[in-house]
């Protein structure tokens, strides 16, 4: 029998994060590719769990599910798809008539109201 107080001593280190916090994690990760760990912490901080980066950097280290790239903000894609309700177009041009005078128009597109035409072509 040892008489050391062994039995009594906690384990040393932080505690092993729980195996349904790791698929979690996994499972944001293969969702949202283009999300990195610092994404998928706030994530996951908003739906109440809280994890720090780097375990996160870790759990998806260890999958072997790579780093997505840094970016600044959404492509220039990303942002006229998400906000084309709420873009307008103007163009201010000029043609010159026959008799020598010069009309003045300025036209204005709505981008979420444009609907392709079947014969646009038609009109080149």
């Amino acid at each position: 029998m040892k008489w050391d107080y062994s039995a009594r001593r906690s384990r040393k280190g932080r505690p092993p994060t729980a195996a349904a916090l790791r698929k979690l994690v996994l499972r944001l990760a293969g969702e949202n590719p283009r999300w990195g760990h610092r994404r998928i912490q706030g994530e996951l901080a908003r739906l109440g769990h809280p994890i720090a980066p780097s375990t996160i950097w870790g759990i998806l280290n260890a999958a072997g599910i790579a780093p997505a790239p840094r970016r600044s903000g959404p492509s220039w894609r990303e942002f006229l798809t998400a906000q084309a309700q709420g873009i307008i177009a103007a163009d201010f041009f000029h043609v010159d008539t026959m008799l020598g005078k010069r009309l003045y128009a300025m036209a204005f597109l709505e981008h979420g109201k444009i609907t392709p035409r079947k014969y646009a072509h038609a009109i080149y």
